[in-house]
Order: C-alpha cells, then structure tokens, then sequence
C-alpha cells in the first residue's frame, strides 16, 4: 500500500506539468496496474482469511443458525405438507439441500465459490480498465497527430480495425498495439529543436508544486478507495456462512440473497469507479481547454462517492430480480415434477 502512495507521490518531483490528455492517459495507465496490484496483494489475505480458524469458526456457528433454523423449517414443512402445498414443500428441501452442501468441511464450498465469485469481478474490472487505458491512448496520440500534421489517416485506420472487432479480449490486444503505433507516429512526429538548457527553463517556469501535491494525495485517495473495497469484499465474504445458515428460516426472502446482494454491491461499486474514471478521462482528453486538477478532483472524491451511490441502488435491484427469478424457476420446476406424478 506504501508504494502505490509513494508512486503517485513521486509526481510531486516532476517538473512537467502534462497537459489534461496527458494526464488522464497517466492515470488511466497506472490504474491498471494500481488495481491489479491491489487485487495481487489481497490474493494472500483472501486465502490465510477463509481458510483459517477465522472463517471455520463462523462457518461453525452458520452451522449452529442452520440447525436452529432447520427445527422452524421442519415444522413449516410439515404443516405444508398436510395442507397439501407439496410443491412448495419440495422446494424448501432443495434449500436444504444447497444449505447443507455450502456449509459442509467447515464452509469450504462457499469459501471457493466468495473467491470464485471475487475472481469474475475482478476479471470484469480488470478488462473493463486495460480496454479503457489502450483506447485513450490511442486517442491522445491521434489528436495529438492531428494537430500536428492535419493528417490522421494512418491512426483513424487503427481505431477502425480494433472497433471491427466483437471479442473484449482481441479488441484489447488491438487497442495496445495500436497505442503502440501510434505512439511511434507520434514520436516521429514530435521534434524540438530547442536547446536543452532553454527546455529546462521553460519547465521549470511551468512547474507548479502545490497543484502536484493536491493531484498527489487526490490520487492517493482513489488508491485508499480501492483498498477500502477490498476490505469490505472480504468482511462481506465473512459473514457468507451465516447468511447461509439463517437462510432455511420461512421468511419471505432467503438470508442468502441479501448476502449476494451486499457482496454484488461491493464488486458493483469497485466496477463504477473504475467506469467512472475511465468516462471523465475521455471527457477531459476530449475538452479543448480543461484543468488537470478538475480529473483529479474527481477521481479522488467525486468518483468514489458516485461509485457508491450507484452501486447503492443497482446491486439491489439486479439481486432482487435474481432472486426473484431464481424462486420462480425452482417452484416451476418442482410443480412440473410433482403434475407428472400425478398423472
């Protein structure tokens, strides 16, 4: 955690202020590489966390709640069974079923399908910022071409190459070696001819230390976020044995989809604020005149708290309509099952 502080720290020595486009392409950058670093250094604590004591202790007490719990389930199940209700009967006894395999070695099924579950999030988000960062890329370089040149035929072809293509993976690999081409165009492109000593006075005239100390700690910020994220991921992977184990009470909805729900929420918020970050990049590369303090300004208070709000209401409500679903496929299935029989 120190280096990613002391790595955007470091801009705070610079001597050259990058111009708005060269700043979001930057920070685009090194937040692949921020949040891949992120995940790595968490990949440990996941593993120590839910294959401890720890979690086969609360594994041990969602066991406890299962079999308090399955005592209410027997007498619900029963009373639904002499009224004839067989098919909703039926369908508590797979809930069961799917409680008995989670919790079943100490937690370890669900402790494999948290870091399952973490390991698709993580994969999303990590796709979603290595396309963002290429494409910025590769759109600095083609303004940067067109405002010197007046001539971006060469770029345009690249950018319409990669967006032919329908596969996230593929389109990826082409927007880095089209970001790699076009920053060879670019370099071809870019002469200056100005002695060294007069370039080095020119920068030092356009340094400004407190507007790189403020970008510094805003973009420390949007690191701490994410590690943040992580620990709320992983608190939430915690209490998956007990949401597990309370859900066989006859309630209106299952303990365990409002665990998924605050465990999708989590991964929702991680997901747009990386959205988030790569939208107002674009944004600012594309803005004619624009602030770099107005980028990292956002990404480091604005992103975070409209990841949050967002994440909010979205987890929920795609949750609920799994849920939703999901009871609606089972009782389906289970009626269909018993009509069969009774012809």
């Amino acid at each position: 955690m120190f280096y990613h502080f002391l790595k955007y720290g470091l801009i705070v020595s610079q001597t050259n202020v990058p111009n708005p486009g060269q700043a979001a392409s930057t920070i685009t950058e090194d937040g692949v590489a921020a949040s891949q670093a992120i995940a790595q250094s968490v990949d440990k604590l996941w593993n120590d966390v839910l294959q401890g004591g720890l979690y086969a202790a609360i594994a041990n007490l969602g066991v406890f709640f299962a079999v308090g719990t399955l005592l209410i389930f027997i007498v619900q199940w029963t009373k639904e069974m002499i009224d004839g209700e067989s098919s909703k009967g039926f369908t508590e006894i797979i809930w069961t079923i799917v409680v008995i395999v989670l919790l079943a070695n100490n937690g370890q099924p669900l402790a494999l399908a948290t870091q399952s579950l973490r390991g698709i999030i993580n994969q999303t988000n990590q796709t979603l910022l290595a396309s963002t960062s290429a494409s910025i890329q590769l759109q600095e370089a083609y303004q940067q071409v067109m405002l010197k040149t007046g001539k971006g035929d060469a770029i345009q072809s690249l950018v319409n190459q990669c967006n032919a293509i329908a596969d996230p993976t593929q389109q990826t690999q082409c927007l880095e070696n089209a970001a790699a081409q076009a920053k060879e165009i670019e370099a071809n492109l870019d002469s200056d001819n100005r002695p060294e000593w007069l370039k080095s006075i020119s920068d030092f005239f356009n340094t400004n230390i407190f507007q790189l100390a403020v970008r510094g700690w805003l973009f420390g910020f949007a690191i701490a976020f994410q590690w943040v994220i992580e620990v709320c991921m992983l608190l939430t992977a915690l209490l998956g044995p007990l949401a597990v184990g309370g859900s066989l009470l006859p309630v209106g909805s299952k303990a365990i989809f409002a665990w998924l729900t605050g465990f999708f929420s989590v991964g929702m918020i991680k997901l747009c604020f990386n959205i988030i970050s790569g939208l107002i990049a674009t944004m600012v590369l594309n803005a004619d005149n624009n602030d770099p303090m107005i980028f990292a300004f956002a990404i480091g208070i604005l992103a975070p708290v409209l990841s949050v709000v967002l994440a909010a209401g979205g987890g929920m409500a795609v949750f609920n309509s799994f849920s939703s679903i999901a009871t609606f496929g089972v009782a389906t299935f289970v009626q269909r099952i018993v009509n069969r029989r009774s012809y």
